[in-house]
């Protein structure tokens, strides 16, 4: 027994492709047997399918995301196989090969790396939920690894650049690592290494090139925070960064329920455990700090974000843990046991979640869209009120769906569209127009009958859901009068 828990506390190759293996085979059943798409997972597929490379590239300034998640999914949209099963094959051999990387090629104890898996944030944030997010974390440990064992070629730099295409927040990891390597090993200076600044100077400005907003500048505030230097702006940053990550599930969730004391005082104390575990090693320290603060800065200046934005804080903590214990693995028994401190409450809200996922949907878009494929025939238009909420039950139902006042159909969305509600007279043009003897109506929720007085609900599903995505569906006969 001794031996057991001495290797699991070490790094042992054995105890770590055990977990390697089992936790790659339960994240892709996990996947496949639980969890339903939302419609920020099918948003990505969708545009991905639908667009031409040249036309889904000049799309994503809308997404506010690079384009290496739409590049990767575009090549699995080829395969015949079913969409959401494809989606979530194509997104769990990114979390099969990060599993590879944390266990097998990285170099930490063995619980520290059973803890890290099962977080809120590497487990379901970014490994059961389908998201372009499990591409920061990938090649972020791709970066460590090469720097780890001395690799510095272009291989490095590239990644570094590839980094900066993964997310808004694979920009700012993406400079984390780049200050990182520029700092000597005291972290007193600088050391001016030309070919990663070129590459990752070169990131950056890819990414804004391909990203920065175009268009109506109205409609693209209302995506950006707008009172920047506000007291409770700055407060939500400083707390959704460090309380509402380390202490996920011991405080109310910050953008849901807002700010507090108690959250603040949390914060503060989880960033003087952050000092005390790496202030025995001065680069890793004002690395940490550093990223730390431009997360913040972020979340001030230009979006606010939410849980899943701020989980990257957690991957910046993993990035400076894997560095600074690579350069001294002979740690202190209490900077030991402040970095389990730190990964217990996101490890017990990740099981937390996984369970919940498995014992009520995701979301109901599933449920609405095999209903509406079973029940409702092709020649029978489906028309929609929120395009931006009725998308995934397209997708699921395998069909697209029709928008008002165009009258034309749709499968993605662009998020800062406004929401149009036809009128009852409109519902009635259109069902001539389309010579059908009806219509059915699809809605994110229950319609006003005064509004559509020829509405008779036909389906409700609004049982709980982890994303709160319900539906209503009515049909509607064309009134001849």
């Amino acid at each position: 027994m001794n031996l057991i828990l001495k290797k699991f506390l070490t790094d042992s190759k054995k105890v770590n492709l055990f977990f390697c293996v089992l936790l790659s085979i339960a994240i892709i059943v996990y996947k496949l047997s639980f969890h339903e798409l939302w419609k920020d997972e099918w948003q990505a597929w969708l545009v991905s399918r639908d667009l031409g490379l040249g036309n889904m590239l000049a799309f994503l300034n809308y997404e506010g995301h690079p384009s290496l998640w739409y590049l990767y999914l575009k090549a699995w949209t080829v395969l015949p196989i079913q969409e959401h099963i494809l989606l979530q094959v194509a997104h769990g051999t990114l979390v099969v090969i990060t599993f590879y990387y944390l266990f097998m090629r990285i170099k930490l104890p063995s619980l520290w790396k059973v803890l890290i898996s099962l977080s809120y944030f590497v487990v379901f944030e970014y490994g059961v939920i389908n998201r372009g997010y499990i591409l920061v974390i990938l090649l972020s440990l791709m970066a460590l690894d090469m720097i780890i064992r001395g690799n510095r070629s272009w291989i490095l730099g590239l990644v570094i650049l590839l980094l900066c295409q993964s997310e808004a927040y694979g920009v700012i990891i993406a400079a984390v690592i780049t200050v990182y390597i520029l700092l000597n090993e005291e972290g007193k200076k600088l050391i001016f290494d030309k070919k990663i600044l070129l590459w990752s100077i070169a990131g950056f400005l890819l990414f804004v090139l391909t990203v920065f907003p175009r268009g109506n500048e109205d409609d693209f505030t209302r995506a950006y925070n707008q009172q920047s230097l506000s007291t409770e702006v700055i407060h939500e940053s400083i707390q959704g960064h460090l309380a509402n990550v380390f202490a996920i599930g011991l405080i109310d969730d910050t953008a849901s329920n807002g700010v507090s004391l108690i959250g603040f005082i949390l914060s503060l104390v989880v960033l003087f455990i952050l000092v005390w575990i790496f202030v025995r090693d001065r680069r890793s320290l004002l690395t940490i700090l550093f990223g730390l603060l431009s997360f913040i800065l972020f979340g001030i200046l230009i979006f606010s974000g939410g849980v899943r934005q701020w989980g990257m804080v957690y991957l910046l903590f993993i990035l400076i843990l894997i560095l600074s214990h690579c350069n001294n693995s002979n740690w202190s028994l209490s900077r030991y046991t402040l970095v389990i401190v730190l990964m217990i409450s996101p490890m017990i809200h990740g099981v937390r979640a996984l369970i919940t996922d498995a014992q009520i949907p995701f979301s109901n878009a599933q449920m609405m869209g095999l209903f509406i494929k079973e029940k409702v025939p092709d020649n029978v238009p489906v028309v929609v009120i929120n395009k931006f909420e009725t998308a995934p039950v397209g997708a699921y139902a395998d069909r697209p769906l029709y928008e008002l006042p165009s009258g034309e159909t749709f499968t993605y969305f662009k998020w800062l569209e406004k929401v149009y509600i036809p009128t009852q007279s409109e519902l009635n043009l259109f069902t001539e127009f389309k010579k059908v003897g009806g219509i059915v109506l699809l809605s994110p929720e229950p319609i006003d009958s005064k509004r559509f007085p020829n509405a008779v609900l036909w389906q409700e599903m609004s049982s709980d859901n982890f994303k709160r995505e319900n539906y209503w569906l009515y049909s509607v006969a064309l009134n001849k009068q």
